[in-house]
């Protein structure tokens, strides 16, 4: 009998290759600027070869075996080889029989086609976040200041609803509110509150391990914890973090929605109201609540301009691992970190837009809102300066001097008359490119007559003024003292900004007038600004290239010889407010029920110079808080400058059956104003309000028995 023998194993190290073309399922050409590469690997894992997709789709690639194997071939990301096996996207598996010996070695033919949905997992979203940070100056207003130059971070977090507890548990302090701190929300409310209006849009189900999250992380546990696997299938960020296979079936006009998290299932009016909040703490989040984010990173950053917009765009893997695990993201969870460094001092404050984030399929913006009193905000003013060497003043706190009559220097804008100046007075105004470029420094002055009086008698401005200023090469933020000073005998100078060097908060602002120093009455002023050398010897229109600013926009403004003069009435006397009330008979405010009615109410309300804007009598009864109107008047042009009447009371006895007390407020404001527009109206706010309250007692006894 022969012996049989055995075959050698074939060994043909390096002359195995996979070859193939990548098509997408429409035949369009695919995507540019993401490259590809095509990934062999064995059944246990391991990489056998890789190599780069070319532009028309092909690839060619050469796998480190010494004999036919089951592989499996994926398309992916050039990156992370593991990473690209892991995805679920394009791949294909081949048996050891479906090699192909050729060309004295074995090939494998793998054609690929990519889907819309695994299209989605191999190539980046280009994602565009925007934003505008302002700082909140009232609780009475939506008054606000931008935050501008500072660094923006913005983290894609992962993380379980642990927020959305407090929010509710909070729900009627925060409705339409701008801010809120996120350490106030881990306490108690201070009154308890009504139920929440509406369904819970994460229910009942969850409630019990809501709550236990929230109180692990009150109680401080790992700052950074392993992801639930019980409750981490809600988080806040589009769709459940843990169902990678999502990728194949969503596109990405599903992905086009306003709101995020529970609030896209909160009752529209209800979401409405707290579409401007933003959560805000000097603590990451992730450590005020640790066991609510188990994973972070930093995705983009930049830097607000000076009217404290930002804008900063990235590309985003919608599949994509974070600490090991898998995760299907269509958008980014976002928190923002804000950095400002001023005089080496570092304010940081983090902000959570968790409500008020709107995306767009691939953009969203934010409206973020703080109100931390150690963060500077500017003006918003543009860092722009004109040609040349023009001067000119530009406003008078929010109100351009062209809106203020030169013949009287009043206020004239429709429907707003006889309108005057007063309190403190912030002056803007601007100097051209040659003037503010620092080379050489130039100074100027701010001073102030009685119109008509000569030049001797204008005396300085003498506020101190400083600004912060950003060096443009280097970022770095400091105050710097622009005056007064004197300089060789000059006194009260300010330096003009340099903006060649330098980034200004507030670039347009040249001084303060204290008014009621100068007037505390009323008058007419003219206030003047001069330019001067670096030796402190006076520009005249020979070297500056005086303006002026009163000329309404559009045309061009005309020369003023050697200085810069606006003219303004000013007017500091508050209006006077008092009134009687005839029935009173002691000075306890006691009114017998036998004396009424009628209950009439004397008025008297006066400001000297003729310009008394508004007024009101109004009363609250007992603990009620509910404020109630008796009468009022409101000016546009300052007149009746007096009001003198009987007003009456009886709404105030309405329903009245027994003895009840009762609080009366007259108040009034003059007809001035600082400047400074607030609110909507887009008119000059007015200042100067006075009141007077007193208290009555209308006081009806029981009929007393009868005598036996």
């Amino acid at each position: 009998m022969k012996q049989l023998k055995s075959k050698k194993s074939v060994t043909r190290n390096g002359l195995f290759r996979v070859v193939g073309t990548i098509k997408t399922a429409d035949q369009t050409a695919l995507p540019a600027g993401v490259e590809l590469s095509a990934y062999a690997f064995d059944i246990r894992g391991q990489l056998l070869g890789h190599g780069p997709i070319d532009a028309k789709g092909s690839y060619d690639i050469t796998l480190n075996l010494s004999s036919p194997a089951d592989v499996q071939v994926v398309v992916g990301p050039t990156a992370d080889p593991q990473a690209a096996r892991r995805s679920d996207g394009a791949a294909l598996k081949f048996s050891a029989r479906q090699w192909e010996e050729k060309d004295k070695g074995f090939y494998l033919q793998a054609d690929l086609t990519l889907t819309p949905g695994i299209l989605q997992t191999l190539f980046p979203w280009r994602i565009c976040i925007s934003g505008h940070v302002r700082k909140r100056l009232s609780e009475e207003s939506d008054s606000a200041c931008p935050v501008p130059f500072v660094k923006v971070e913005i983290f894609d977090v992962d993380r379980e609803w642990c927020l959305w507890p407090l929010i509710k548990k909070w729900w009627w302090h925060l409705l339409d509110r701008r801010v809120f701190e996120i350490p106030e929300l881990l306490r108690d409310p201070p009154f308890p509150l009504d139920p929440f209006p509406g369904p819970d849009p994460v229910g009942p189900v969850f409630e019990k391990e809501t709550v236990a999250v929230v109180r692990q992380t009150v109680a401080g546990m790992s700052p950074i914890p392993e992801p639930p696997q019980t409750v981490a299938m809600l988080g806040p960020q589009p769709e459940p973090p843990d169902q990678p296979q999502l990728a194949k079936t969503l596109t990405v006009a599903q992905a086009a929605f306003e709101r995020v998290g529970e609030f896209r299932m909160l009752d529209a009016t209800l979401a409405s109201r707290l579409d401007n909040l933003t959560l805000t703490a000097k603590l990451p989040p992730w450590v005020l609540l640790p066991h609510c984010f188990y994973s972070r990173e930093l995705i983009c950053d930049t830097m607000t301009d000076e009217t404290g917009y930002f804008r900063c765009c990235f590309d985003w893997w919608p599949m994509h691992f974070r600490r090991g695990r898998l995760r299907f993201d269509r958008r980014p969870d976002i928190i923002l970190k804000i950095t400002q460094v001023i005089d080496g001092v570092e304010t940081i404050l983090y902000l959570d837009p968790y409500s008020s984030t709107r995306w767009n399929t691939t953009t969203a913006h934010v409206d973020l809102w703080i109100d931390d009193e150690e963060v500077e905000c500017g003006s918003g003013e543009s860092q722009e300066r004109p040609e040349g060497a023009q001067a000119f003043i530009t406003s008078i706190g929010d109100t351009e001097v062209y809106k203020i009559n030169q013949t009287d220097g009043l206020f004239a804008q429709a429907p707003i008359s006889n309108l005057a100046f007063g309190g403190s007075l912030l002056i803007y105004g601007q100097f051209g490119e040659d003037i503010s470029d620092g080379s050489p420094i130039r100074y100027y002055r701010l001073s102030q007559a009685k119109h008509g009086s000569p030049d001797e008698d204008f005396v300085p401005l003498t506020t101190p003024l400083s600004d912060t200023r950003v060096n443009k090469v280097t970022n770095v933020s400091e105050s710097h003292a622009l005056g007064p000073m004197p300089v060789n005998g000059e006194p009260a100078l300010f330096e003009v900004r340099n903006f060649d060097d330098y980034l200004w908060y507030h670039p347009d602002r040249l001084g303060t007038w204290y008014s009621w120093r100068t007037e505390p009455d009323t008058g007419k002023y003219v206030l003047r600004l001069e330019v001067f050398d670096e030796n402190g010897v006076k520009l005249d229109s020979t070297d500056i290239d005086y303006r002026d600013g009163t000329v309404p926009p559009g045309s061009v403004l005309p020369a003023m010889l050697n200085r810069c003069d606006v003219v303004v009435t000013l007017d500091n006397l508050a209006p006077t407010v008092d009134f009687d009330i005839p029935a009173v008979i002691n000075s306890c405010g006691v009114i017998p029920w036998e004396a009424v009615p009628p209950l009439d109410i004397d008025i008297r309300v006066v400001q000297e110079n003729g310009r008394l804007r508004r007024w009101g009598l109004q009363y609250t009864k007992g603990t009620v808080a509910t404020v109630h109107g008796l009468d009022s008047g409101v000016s546009n042009n300052g007149t009746p400058a007096s009001v003198t009447q009987t007003v009456p009371g009886a709404p105030m006895l309405t329903g009245l059956t027994s003895t009840c007390a009762f609080a009366l407020k007259l108040w009034a404001r003059s007809h001035i104003t600082d400047g400074r527009i607030t609110g909507t109206s887009g008119l000059p706010r007015t200042i100067y309000y006075r009141e007077t309250i007193k208290a009555i007692v209308i006081e009806k006894c029981d009929p007393c028995p009868p005598c036996e």
